[in-house]
């Protein structure tokens, strides 16, 4: 049986999610290695994506993520032993998902993505852990596609 907290959110207000939904990073976000608690909030509708990386030790800490195959169908990255290892994930890489943070400006069209940095995520336990990424992907990478005038 599972239990519920209530965590305290950016975007949402007050939430209660099953603990079971928490990811737990093993080595925290790149900036943010004090904060390894967090809940993947998905909106109402069709799209699971953009989704909310919400920190449940800290309400200001959120992020908007993506998953990097609808902007890069051809997106593959190599993962290491020693991440697998830590992700509790050696012999079985098929239960690791990617996800990508965007950096979303004012002008939401210019949205960009972070495929040089994916977090994976062991959907097994619920692991997760940033990594870099070995392949030449940008930092930056437009979500969205400009239209030439």
């Amino acid at each position: 049986m599972s239990s519920y907290i209530k965590v305290k959110t950016r975007d949402f207000d007050e939430i209660e999610i099953s603990e079971r939904e928490i990811l737990t990073f093993v080595k925290g976000i790149f900036a943010f290695e004090d904060y390894t608690s967090y809940v993947l909030l998905a909106p109402i509708g069709e799209n699971k994506f953009p989704m909310w990386l919400q920190s449940t030790q800290d309400e200001n800490i959120c992020f908007i993520i993506f998953d990097p195959l609808e902007s890069c169908p051809d997106y593959s990255v190599t993962i290491s032993e020693e991440e697998k290892r830590l992700l509790g994930a050696a012999g079985c890489e098929d239960k690791i998902e990617y996800l990508v943070i965007a950096v979303v400006p004012e002008k939401y069209e210019d949205t960009t993505v972070n495929l040089k940095s994916p977090i994976a995520v062991n959907t097994a336990n619920n692991k997760a852990l940033q990594i870099i990424a070995p392949e030449n992907y940008p930092i930056k990478f437009p979500l969205f596609k400009k239209e030439e005038k």
